[in-house]
């Protein structure tokens, strides 16, 4: 399998004062077959499209895996973007159909995920901070939140991450996922409704 581009290095630019090429520029490139046009897209939007992959999957394994995917099947697919939409959007939904995808694979593959701890690589380095009840609690929350996202059907999910992780509104919302801006607002509705209703009583 051949390498993908790094993150994390420069972005590709040219000489000093040259204007950056848009992200429909990048995108035109990709469909002539030009691949070094995917570093500077990933540049631009991988770690956005993590949170929203790590967001929907709770599990940042699963999630590094995924957000490679989508720039695999945005390069592989390149030919097929409407020049009318914009670039984020387009990568939004490939990204929110792989973390689907991915979930249904790891749900056939494991009777249980393991359950995100947010921050947890940070919190790790200051634990000798926290009491181990404190911590033993902060772990229990996570996990009754991941249990809980998990029950949501697989749009009201996509749609309270991209709502309540990446604060998009709901006009972007129902671009990147192709839906009627009715069907968003009450698929969110009921994403919030079912969640409250299981963590009720959940204090941090």
């Amino acid at each position: 399998m051949e390498a993908w581009p790094q993150v994390g290095t420069a972005a590709a630019s040219g000489p000093p004062g040259t204007a950056h090429p848009s992200d429909a520029e990048l995108l035109r490139r990709l469909s002539a077959g030009d691949r070094e046009a995917l570093t500077p897209l990933m540049e631009r939007h991988y770690r956005r499209l993590y949170r929203i992959v790590l967001g929907y999957l709770r599990d940042p394994d699963d999630a590094l895996d995924a957000v490679q995917e989508v720039f695999v099947k945005a390069f592989q697919h390149a030919a097929r973007w409407d020049p009318a939409s914009e670039v984020g959007a387009w990568l939004t939904r490939i990204a929110v159909n792989q973390a689907i995808d991915s979930y249904r694979r790891a749900r056939r593959r494991r009777a249980t995920m393991s359950p995100l701890d947010e921050g947890d690589r940070q919190a790790s380095l200051e634990a000798r901070d926290v009491s181990p009840e404190r911590h033993t609690q902060g772990r229990q929350i996570a996990a009754r939140i991941d249990s809980a996202l998990r029950t949501l059907p697989e749009r009201q999910r996509a749609v309270f991450v991209l709502r309540h992780y990446e604060s998009m509104s709901l006009d972007e919302i129902a671009s990147a996922l192709r839906m009627n801006l009715g069907t968003v607002q009450s698929s969110l509705h009921r994403a919030i409704q079912s969640l409250r209703e299981r963590l009720e009583g959940l204090h941090a």
